[in-house]
């Protein structure tokens, strides 16, 4: 069966302290062997899950410790990872990209205009020349 409660007393140097069971009655003794070794180290007013066993001294000792979201005590409350952030890109970054391409563009175009113009004189300057004048009354 699952308890839970506060980590009130926890001696680092030695690996040991007590729980303070939510429901009331004695504090248990907890190792640190019974936490999650991937985990980092205990603090004091932690909001822990746990299981109850007699050890070979005839204690009570918790054992499969699991720690939990709830803290007692903002204060020791231990910090949650960093959450990851999507990176947002700059809001410029997309406009300076259209008008870079827009003015390449035009000016392409400009290019190509220039380009083309004297052959497209030379094209209607031989028709210019056929044409009927206009007569004039």
């Amino acid at each position: 069966m699952r308890f839970v409660g506060t980590l009130k007393v926890w001696n680092a140097e030695r690996g040991h302290g007590l729980v303070d069971p939510e429901n009331g009655g004695q504090p248990v003794f907890v190792h640190i062997s019974a936490f999650p070794t991937d985990a980092a180290p205990p603090t004091q007013d932690e909001w822990l899950s746990f299981e109850i066993v007699t050890g070979r001294d005839g204690r009570k000792q918790a054992v499969k410790v699991q720690r939990s979201r709830r803290v007692v005590n903002q204060a020791w409350a231990t910090p949650a990872p960093p959450r990851r952030v999507q990176r947002q890109r700059p809001a410029w970054g997309l406009a300076l990209g259209l008008a870079l391409a827009a003015s390449a563009g035009l000016l392409g175009w400009m290019q190509l205009s220039q380009s083309q113009e004297p052959e497209r004189l030379a094209q209607l300057a031989p028709v210019a020349a056929k044409a009927p004048a206009a007569k004039k009354h």
